[in-house]
């Protein structure tokens, strides 16, 4: 079985845009963001895996499979008060997002690292603006910083 969380932790120290800046972390899901909120105040920008399990069993055929869902988070700190500096992270956590689904495909179309399954045909996304508000907010009057 592909392992997601070993898969992503390898890209992470592969990639120009993330290697050396992005420190890679597990989670377990959104309101489980252990590992970025213990490196919180050290770290300015993460690559988060949920290594949570959630799918399904799928009837497909004349047999039965399971469809695992995978989330990855890309956060990154950014002054509250400054929206330009939002912009200029809203750009770079999406054209890593852009990059990572990039290399995704490349290596399920080489059948790489056991994504023969991947269901190459829709890959979602979504972008999460108010992380951890309370906490966040708790914060910046510290140092002003967030995640997006």
């Amino acid at each position: 079985m592909w392992n997601a969380v070993n898969y992503f932790e390898t890209l992470n120290g592969k990639l120009k845009t993330t290697k050396d800046v992005f420190h890679f972390c597990r989670v377990s899901g959104i309101n489980g963001l252990e590992e970025v909120l213990a490196n919180y105040m050290s770290k300015n920008a993460f690559l988060a895996v949920d290594d949570s399990d959630d799918g399904m069993t799928i009837r497909l055929g004349g047999g039965y499979f399971n469809r695992r869902s995978i989330v990855i988070y890309v956060l990154k700190k950014y002054k509250i008060t400054d929206m330009l500096g939002r912009e200029t992270v809203l750009s770079e956590t999406r054209a890593i997002r852009n990059s990572l689904i990039s290399k995704l495909l490349v290596d399920a179309n080489r059948n790489a690292e056991g994504l023969n399954y991947l269901n190459k045909e829709r890959i979602p996304y979504h972008e999460v603006y108010s992380l951890y508000t309370s906490f966040i907010a708790s914060q910046a009057s510290k140092n002003e910083s967030c995640l997006i």
